[in-house]
């Protein structure tokens, strides 16, 4: 299932590249692939909880943590924005167990792509969500798999 979700993938990222002339990303600088649970896959559907969409996020963007939803203790969400060509913020700083939103609210498509076989969004729409909790202690980078420039890391403490 996985190689032909890979496969699948593979051809879209390629016809996506073609449509917006970037090049394609190998893989996130360093890192590993982040131990995580409950990735999410693209929501379409904005919640109450996510940010409004803007037409690109801004240069520096203090995250915001919010409780998780489902109310465990002592977990909380931090949000990124995704703008043409930037997550917002690059660095993000969270606890074990956190979960991480990420928003595109740009017009191209993106995607959130970890290293190592690690976590894929898949290519996201505007308007559409990607979620992770990290689940491990850590340095995780990813990039956007279609412009290899869109870099962010995820650093997360006991």
């Amino acid at each position: 299932m996985r190689n032909s979700r890979n496969r699948a993938a593979a051809a879209a990222l390629a016809v996506t590249l073609l449509a917006c002339g970037g090049t394609p990303a190998t893989q996130p600088p360093g890192g590993s692939a982040p131990p995580v649970s409950g990735a999410s896959p693209v929501s379409s559907a904005p919640t109450a909880s996510d940010a409004p969409a803007q037409s690109e996020a801004p240069e520096s963007v203090a995250p915001e943590s919010v409780a998780p939803p489902s109310g465990e203790p002592g977990a909380t969400v931090a949000r990124v924005a995704i703008g043409d060509n930037t997550f917002s913020p690059a660095a993000l700083e969270v606890s074990v167990d956190d979960e991480v939103v990420w928003r595109h609210n740009g017009e191209n498509p993106h995607t959130v792509t970890f290293a190592d076989d690690g976590p894929d969004s898949g290519n996201l729409a505007n308007g559409e969500t990607y979620r992770l909790t990290f689940e491990e202690a850590g340095e995780f980078s990813y990039v956007c798999a279609i412009h290899s420039q869109m870099q962010g890391t995820v650093t997360v403490s006991e």
